[in-house]
């Protein structure tokens, strides 16, 4: 009888980052486990997830039917992406810890995988995770300063550094031809050298978005097509179509700017096409970096950093006083500098969890 594995994570809600998170994860565990292993994923949207990755889903809000899939597996994972942090909810955290908590009372072995940890700011949730962490099977975390603040935190079980799931990519490759196709509709010139840049929503937009824009803008009076790229539709249009009108009142081109929910397999095939890749959403510059891509962060949180400083590229610029003119000069040294990037030990770091969770399911 063939093994179910239960996946908790952020997905459902239409983030093209956690969604790529999710379909990396899938594939390595069918790659390193076998096609006929059975996988159940706590979803937001069910039907969605049941077809778009051809795995079983059940709603992550109803108890009943949550707790049952957790009763009912052979191994919780829990991750990959940023679950573990109290900086968008203090409360959010609980959801991840009470589900890690119930696998374990249902005497399930469980797996962090690929997490990113933290921020943790409050004491009570410090205190949770390092006490529910330490009674885990196993802990992989996507990067040092992840296993840092969870031994800060007084987990001393080992954890093991990997790397995002989402890296495993570049032992996949990507076709680039659904990509074109979608930006052919947007009159995309594929004879032109193209910068695509995916922003989020954040604090002190006004600030962050002139600066992108005049920045962009000069990049464009370079020869460059812009092509803005959103991870996360319901929320990236917004500040998409407002720097890009603000290029527009620069240079009168307006750049293309994409509308449209994207898939993981279309999110990476469209940034295949790039040229270079200016990200402030994390999974942006991920995939960019696993293509070989440039890439150039915007650190509106400690993740960007710590995946920059990951592949030893110092090229991204911290949102609270990004400066267009850093930032131009990091996209310019990009063009005349071989891409910084993962390597072939990046991607086998990425991949490992699958293999514990085989070593842990004893397959």
């Amino acid at each position: 009888m063939s093994k179910n594995i239960l996946i908790c994570g952020y997905y459902g809600f239409d983030n093209a980052g956690d969604e790529a998170v999710l379909f990396s994860i899938v594939r390595d565990l069918r790659t390193v486990l076998g096609e006929d292993i059975e996988i159940t994923v706590l979803s937001n949207d069910v039907e969605t997830t049941q077809e778009r990755y051809k795995v079983k889903a059940v709603n992550r809000w109803g108890k009943r039917g949550l707790l049952d899939a957790v009763k009912n597996c052979d191994l919780f994972i829990s991750g990959g992406g940023s679950l573990l942090q109290d900086v968008t909810s203090k409360n959010g955290i609980l959801y991840y810890l009470g589900l890690i908590a119930a696998a374990k009372y249902y005497k399930k072995p469980v797996l962090i995988y690929a997490q990113g940890i933290g921020p943790i700011n409050s004491a009570r949730n410090r205190f949770l995770t390092a006490k529910l962490l330490n009674k885990v099977s196993a802990i992989t975390v996507r990067d040092k300063e992840s296993a840092e603040e969870l031994q800060a935190m007084g987990v001393n079980k080992a954890i093991v550094v990997t790397a995002d799931p989402v890296l495993s990519v570049g032992r996949y490759g990507a076709d680039p031809t659904a990509g074109k196709e979608i930006l052919g509709h947007y009159g995309w010139n594929e004879e032109k050298k193209t910068l695509m840049v995916a922003l989020r929503p954040w604090a002190n937009e006004h600030k962050f978005v002139e600066q992108v824009a005049i920045a962009c803008a000069q990049m464009q009076r370079e020869g460059w097509q812009l092509v803005f790229v959103p991870m996360q539709q319901s929320q990236d249009d917004r500040i998409n179509e407002e720097t890009a009108l603000k290029i527009r009142e620069l240079n009168g081109e307006m750049p293309i700017v994409i509308k449209e929910q994207l898939m993981p397999v279309e999110v990476i095939s469209i940034l295949q096409n790039a040229d270079m890749v200016l990200g402030m959403r994390l999974h942006a510059l991920i995939i960019g970096a696993a293509l070989g891509k440039p890439v150039v962060g915007l650190e509106y949180d400690p993740k960007i950093s710590a995946f920059m400083e990951s592949i030893k590229n110092t090229a991204y610029e911290p949102l609270y006083d990004v400066q267009a003119d850093n930032l131009l000069e990091y996209m310019l040294a990009a063009v005349d500098s071989e891409a910084l990037g993962v390597n072939d030990d990046m991607i086998e770091r990425a991949v490992y969890p699958a293999y514990l969770a085989k070593e842990i399911l004893a397959i």
